[in-house]
């Protein structure tokens, strides 16, 4: 008699199931190591011990995985310095501690230096609407973070307004990310870091 009816579910050819947790986060490395377009398909699926099958089968095509990636690492790394930021009460301290966390994670032992969103993102957003959109998201929910804090703080000066001095924050933080691509240290990237607090906070100096 054919199964073809039968109702059970048909796994011939199916490629295995996957450490989803384990395969992205090893694909954020190895995209943030190499960029979107240094990264080959054989690089991510050594690195993520998965076939191209399962890869495909899991995150679509290399585009659709890079777009995983960066949320992957929006929500992780990428979301230190301001989960450190939102927890200090004190603004003048959670500025320095976001800029000086941000300093940290650029320049981590046993990670690439910089930063994926930063120093890799915008490369393919030239070429990639998807990405360019969800870099510009990323972008921007930070951005409205940072400018709600600020707006909240009664005692800041009231140049620069809350959206201009979470623009320049965000500014400084690549920046600071593509320093230490650039090979910048880390005390390349905290030297100097009271003035960039002042030009934040518009206190003068």
């Amino acid at each position: 008699m054919s199964e073809i009816n039968s109702g059970e579910p048909r796994t011939k050819g199916r490629p295995p199931s996957i450490d989803r947790v384990a395969a992205l986060d090893a694909a954020v490395l190895t995209f943030w190591e190499k960029g979107y377009d240094g990264t080959s398909l054989t690089d991510l699926t050594d690195a993520m011990k998965v076939s191209r099958p399962s890869l495909y089968s899991a995150f679509g095509d290399k585009a659709k995985l890079f777009d995983a990636a960066l949320l992957r690492y929006a929500q992780t790394i990428g979301s230190a310095a301001m989960v450190a930021f939102q927890a200090e009460p004190d603004i003048e301290k959670a500025v320095r501690t976001f800029l000086r966390v941000s300093a940290e994670g650029n320049t981590a032992k046993g990670r690439p230096s910089g930063c994926l969103i930063g120093c890799c993102a915008p490369a393919a957003a030239e070429s990639d609407p998807d990405v360019r959109q969800r870099l510009d998201d990323l972008m921007s929910a930070t951005e409205s973070q940072l400018a709600l804090r600020f707006a909240a703080e009664p005692d800041l000066p009231s140049v620069p307004e809350p959206t201009a001095r979470a623009a320049l924050m965000l500014d400084f933080l690549y920046a600071q990310a593509i320093r230490a691509r650039a090979g910048a240290s880390r005390a390349d990237l905290m030297d100097g870091l009271n003035t960039r607090v002042q030009a934040v906070l518009g206190y003068q100096t």
